[in-house]
């Protein structure tokens, strides 16, 4: 080997060594770039986030004054309904006594069965389909 295919290779290599560094350099460059925008997207993501539960805890409250709220730790005492009080027993609605069984004279009549309209030619003309039904 000579001198000259030794610089030769020397300087081949010295231009890919540099040319590796360059890559690295604009590779961790993108990266940085990419982390930055990523910070920022994701700082705005949470002042969103931030704005949106603000958002529904008005409304929250909102719906509290105005009487939309399922929560009764506010309500006033004695202003119970039925089915929150204790002393209603929900097992027997109608007090101690079964109601009397209805006689003939309370039991309802059947209604009337429907008489079948009378059939006219024109019906069945046409592959027996009842158009008055």
């Amino acid at each position: 080997m000579s001198a000259e295919d030794t610089a030769a290779m020397r300087a081949t290599l010295d231009g890919l060594v540099r040319e590796q560094s360059d890559r690295r350099a604009l590779r961790d460059q993108r990266a940085a770039e990419i982390k930055a925008s990523s910070q920022e997207f994701m700082t705005k993501q949470v002042q969103t986030a931030q704005r949106y539960v603000e958002h529904r805890r008005e409304l929250g409250q909102r719906k509290t004054k105005s009487g939309w709220s399922t929560d009764r730790s506010h309500a006033r005492p004695g202003n119970a309904s039925a089915f929150e009080d204790d002393s209603v027993d929900m097992a027997a609605p109608f007090g101690s006594e079964p109601p009397p069984a209805p006689t003939g004279r309370d039991m309802p009549r059947r209604a009337p069965r429907a008489r079948p309209a009378p059939a006219d030619d024109e019906d069945d003309a046409f592959l027996n389909n009842r158009w008055r039904d």
